[in-house]
């Protein structure tokens, strides 16, 4: 059993892992090819699929595994009309707001680029269904496939659009091809809803997807925002590029977790459902426990060795002091069990304590930027490891209400705690 567990988990964990190398690949492709300037917009579609996979692709992937733990696929099959309606506005929205704003986001007329952010929107949300479908049937080799395809086949029409000369155009229509990889496993999409009485334990369960999907965001936004912030305070290029690159280095096992979420997800979720509080309350202890140990790893070599492999990395450039780095590399492991306990929220069907704790980080971090006298780089710093650290405290201690909650309202409401 135990080398069954590690095979799958590595399974998802070299999707991810290979995806993320085929992504970098992709845009270094993209930018030699064009150069960084004529690049600028493919970077900007990038950074909107990176937005969209917040807000789409990760609640709706989290959302199917668990109602699909449930054996809830009625509830699925029933909600399918509803979330591609939701889809279609959303696309349409993001296509009205992008041409609107294209000259500003794209320094380009032409109606492409909003088709494209559109395109976009539709590809999270499918992406997030199939590989919620696979993960939700235990094939995690296929999800973790799904995962590098979905980069594989954008590296793949990235190497035509270069041989054959393609401009931005061309490399932003294979960005926008990656999801739809997701069609070599379509029956994934395939839910049976015969009993129209199907036990449904979520009230809502679109609900709780958008509520994830609000709590997703924040958490994206937390975690890559940092540079964005730094120059908004006036911090110098090389200052922005340099917290850039460090905050790519230690999202590494973020992502890595990422990628292994599907399986965590399953397990949590079939805890829940069969009222199994110890073995749920055992893994919020294991989250402190790990988390708190990582951490200190995280935050002594940040203050030690990282600066070197930066520099080596990245070259001579890289300018930031070791008391950044080492808040930067907590902040990060303490993002790691933010999403697990994120994940422990949706397996006992609830999202309210996902955004308490994502907004009280927020105001936290917004009141250090805003008062905290220290030089940008180090404030920044500073506002993102204590929003980790607000959204961990409160995230961690909300099981202790929301568990015994929301398994009474499953015991209510299901005639079988597995819905069978």
């Amino acid at each position: 059993m135990r080398m069954r567990v590690f095979k799958q988990t590595g399974a998802l964990a070299a999707g991810t892992v290979v995806g993320g190398f085929l992504a970098y690949a992709f845009f270094a492709m993209a930018t030699r090819t064009l150069g960084a300037g004529r690049a600028a917009p493919v970077s900007v579609l990038w950074t909107y699929w990176v937005i969209t996979a917040a807000i789409l692709t990760f609640p709706l992937q989290h959302w199917t595994i668990r109602l699909l733990a449930e054996g809830a696929e009625g509830t699925l099959a029933r909600s399918r009309k509803r979330i591609w309606a939701g889809t279609a506005v959303a696309s349409a929205v993001s296509a009205l707001l992008t041409y609107l704003a294209r000259d500003v986001l794209f320094h380009d007329p032409s109606p492409a680029y909003p088709a494209m952010a559109a395109a976009i929107t539709v590809g999270a949300a499918f992406s997030g269904l199939v590989r919620g479908g696979l993960a939700g049937r235990r094939r995690y080799a296929a999800t973790g496939i799904s995962m590098a395809a979905e980069n594989l086949l954008r590296v793949a029409l990235g190497v035509v659009v270069a041989l054959a000369g393609g401009g931005a155009v061309a490399f932003g229509l294979a960005l926008v091809a990656g999801p739809f990889s997701g069609f070599l496993w379509l029956s994934s999409l395939r839910f049976e809803g015969r009993n129209a009485a199907e036990a449904e334990s979520i009230a809502s369960p679109l609900a709780l997807a958008s509520g994830l999907a609000a709590g997703s965001l924040i958490a994206q936004v937390v975690l890559t925002g940092g540079p964005v912030a730094l120059a908004v305070m006036g911090g110098t290029p090389q200052q922005v590029t340099s917290l850039f690159l460090a905050l790519a280095l230690w999202r590494a096992p973020y992502l890595i977790a990422l990628g292994v979420a599907p399986q965590l997800t399953l397990g949590l979720s079939r805890a829940a459902l069969a009222g199994d509080n110890q073995r749920l309350r055992k893994g919020r202890r294991w989250t402190l426990v790990t988390v708190l140990g990582a951490a200190g790893v995280a935050f002594l070599a940040g203050a030690t060795i990282v600066d070197p492999v930066l520099r080596v990395v990245f070259g001579p450039d890289v300018v930031l002091d070791w008391e950044t780095l080492a808040l930067i590399g907590a902040g990060t492991v303490l993002a790691v069990g933010n999403l697990v306990l994120l994940l422990l929220m949706l397996a006992v069907g609830t999202s309210r304590p996902v955004n308490r704790a994502w907004l009280g980080a927020v105001i936290v971090a917004a009141a250090i930027l805003v008062v905290i006298p220290l030089p940008p780089t180090d404030r920044v710093a500073t506002a993102f490891m204590a929003a980790q650290v607000t959204a961990f405290t409160l995230l961690l201690t909300a099981p202790l209400r929301e568990i015994r909650a929301a398994t009474l309202e499953t015991d209510a409401t299901s005639p079988s705690p597995l819905g069978m």
